[in-house]
């Protein structure tokens, strides 16, 4: 069956709104009525631009999106976890838009990206003049920026120790301090995390707090990964080109051959990968049918094999293996090539700000191994 935008029943036409913005309209057939006032509620607050799509209807997906509109009502901390690319962020985005916060303050941190403490604090609390070196003036942090609405903390896991004890007293205490400051900030705002490994594998190694980790899980939602949702896949497809659609003007769907190669595909990089696999083919197409040959090397290149999972070795880091055995021993029995092994690479620095300390833990690497894990990049130029 030929997957085309007219198929999918969304994007059935183009036209630009008051804003000169390209509107897509959506067929309600495609969208729950909870992705649809979503959606909408989306659009009205940031325009169409930035519209929060969930898509999907897989009895598991549809589950997911009943336990966050119920969890949308509440003020309760959310933790979402799941594989890098399933969507976590537009989830937080879903939960803050469905409740009584919607049109206050959304802010989003990249835990990952501050190693440091004193700069984790700085980012979320703020700081005091001269409270560090290369502290000039006083600054006000994402908390207080996201005041009275909702605070997302993207790989919580990776969280600053000393951060985490100070998100700990502003969840239980609803108040916390500047860096380098004796007064106390009152904060009103709903906290919303994700990790993308069980945050009860990061207490029991103690890199996570305990007691923060209860205060977290009010809330759970773990995503399932894209290759079990059903036929999602082709939803987002369908999804994916009608939106192309509509920013360029050509209609294109894909041949049966290509269908029939992505519904053995395992999507190890999930709906992140779908969408780069569908826009490189509706780019590099010659006509209104998407073959194979289109964006069939994406596929290889991504370091696993059709229809099985655990070869993926960023896949197998997440479930717990470690650098050395996942990628470092099949790199050097050339079961994995130079190219494989940077794309591995460039995947962790995008997860940790492109901080390569940061891949120690997203990696399994203990830390005194850090000059181990730079020699062997360096010796075998894996670097990206």
């Amino acid at each position: 069956m030929d997957l085309a935008v007219e198929r999918i029943g969304v994007g059935t036409g183009r036209r630009k709104n008051s804003k000169g913005e390209i509107e897509q309209r959506t067929h309600p057939r495609h969208l729950s009525d909870t992705a649809r006032r979503v959606r909408e509620l989306s659009i009205a607050q940031w325009g169409v631009n930035r519209a929060v799509e969930i898509v999907g209807q897989s009895s598991v997906f549809l589950d997911i999106q009943r336990k966050l509109e119920k969890a949308a009502s509440f003020e309760e901390p959310v933790l979402i976890s799941g594989e890098s690319g399933v969507g976590k962020e537009l989830l937080a985005q879903s939960i803050y838009l469905l409740g009584p916060r919607c049109g206050k303050p959304f802010v989003s941190v990249n835990c990952p990206q501050y190693q440091d403490g004193n700069l984790t604090v700085s980012e979320l609390f703020g700081h005091k003049k001269g409270s560090f070196t290369g502290a000039t003036m006083d600054r006000k942090g994402c908390f207080e920026t996201a005041k009275g609405g909702a605070i997302f903390l993207d790989e919580i896991g990776h969280l600053h120790m000393s951060a985490q004890l100070m998100l700990l007293r502003a969840l239980g205490y609803g108040e916390f301090q500047p860096l380098g400051s004796d007064e106390s900030r009152r904060v009103d705002l709903r906290v919303i995390a994700a990790s993308i490994r069980p945050l009860e594998r990061e207490v029991v190694e103690n890199h996570f707090r305990n007691d923060l980790f209860f205060r977290l899980r009010y809330f759970v939602l773990k995503v399932p990964p894209l290759r079990d949702r059903g036929d999602d896949w082709r939803l987002l497809l369908g999804h994916t080109l009608a939106k192309l659609f509509c920013q360029y003007g050509v209609r294109k769907k894909l041949s049966p051959a290509s269908l029939r190669l992505l519904g053995q595909y395992d999507w190890p990089g999930n709906v992140r990968e779908l969408i780069s696999v569908a826009t490189i083919g509706y780019a590099m197409s010659d006509g209104e049918v998407i073959e194979p040959d289109d964006f069939v090397s994406l596929l290889s290149e991504s370091g696993s094999t059709l229809g099985d999972q655990t070869k993926d070795p960023y896949q197998q880091m997440v479930m717990g293996e470690s650098f050395w055995k996942a990628v470092r021993a099949p790199f050097m029995e050339r079961e994995l090539n130079r190219k494989q092994v940077r794309r591995v690479i460039k995947r962790g620095l995008r997860e940790t700000g492109s901080s390569y300390r940061g891949l120690l833990k997203l990696f399994n690497v203990g830390d005194e191994e850090y000059q181990r894990l730079m020699d062997f990049l360096r010796h075998h130029q894996l670097k990206p």
